[in-house]
């Protein structure tokens, strides 16, 4: 994935929109090509109409220039998820798991989605404590090294009846309650009232309600196992956005239809 963002393509495509060349053997020693491979390149991206050229000079088109901002969009996003990960930041707060002094170097933990820093507690990602806290405060870290231990969460899709097809009133409830027993689940949302009162019905209270779709899939990026329940209209809707971030996230959100009605 990284490769082909950062791609011979893009870099060609960059120097030319950002440069005056007339030859192509020095686009090839900008960006350490030979002569024979940007030909290659820009013979295609001409057929592309990604690549003009205007009075004796290589020009990107507009196709080209959105190429490129969609590339670039792509290499932010990759480094930024990466970045959380490394803990690159100048300072951030975590849970205290126990009693921690000030300079002391703790092992950083994710635990039900929330980040929990341990004093002489082994981890793969490590930090510095700015102060003293009690086990529970919060507290100031600093320094990260490492990339905390934690894989993305799953979303667990129960799609019900429209309402003109009887809503909750015709759901297995029974089946419903077996299938969720064999389930981690670590939070349910709902999608809309039908979903709403589904969970109700089974003795289960929606965690998300409000923005339910963006609160799971960034629960799921803490490493959250969500279910979402709603009509199959709002299921649907989840789907096509679960599939849709798929598509730009360097890691993807595994999810599954569990039931349908």
């Amino acid at each position: 994935m990284v490769m082909e963002i950062l791609s011979k393509k893009l870099l060609i495509l960059i120097e030319i929109s950002t440069g005056n060349y007339t030859k192509l053997d020095q686009i090839a020693e900008r960006i350490g090509v030979t002569k024979q491979a940007v030909s290659d390149y820009i013979k295609k991206m001409k057929n592309d109409g990604m690549i003009t050229i205007v009075n004796g000079y290589y020009r990107a088109t507009p196709k080209g220039i959105n190429y490129i901002f969609e590339k670039i969009d792509e290499i932010e996003k990759y480094l930024n998820e990466k970045k959380k990960k490394l803990g690159i930041m100048e300072s951030f707060s975590a849970i205290a798991g126990n009693d921690i002094k000030k300079g002391s170097k703790v092992g950083l933990f994710m635990k039900n989605g929330f980040l929990y820093a341990y004093q002489n507690k082994n981890s793969s990602c490590y930090a510095y404590a700015m102060e003293n806290a009690k086990k529970g405060e919060d507290i100031a870290l600093h320094k990260a090294e490492g990339i905390i231990d934690m894989k993305m969460g799953k979303i667990f899709v129960v799609m019900l009846p429209l309402p003109n097809e009887g809503g909750s009133k015709t759901v297995d409830y029974e089946k419903l309650r077996v299938l969720l027993s064999k389930l981690k689940i670590d939070k349910f949302a709902s999608l809309d009232i039908i979903g709403k009162i589904v969970l109700e019905k089974i003795g289960i209270k929606s965690y998300f309600e409000f923005a339910p779709l963006q609160a799971s899939i960034n629960a799921c990026e803490r490493g959250l196992n969500i279910l979402i329940a709603g009509s199959k209209n709002e299921a649907k809707h989840a789907i096509s956005v679960i599939e849709e971030y798929n598509t730009s996230s360097m890691e993807e959100i595994d999810y599954k239809i569990i039931y349908k009605k």
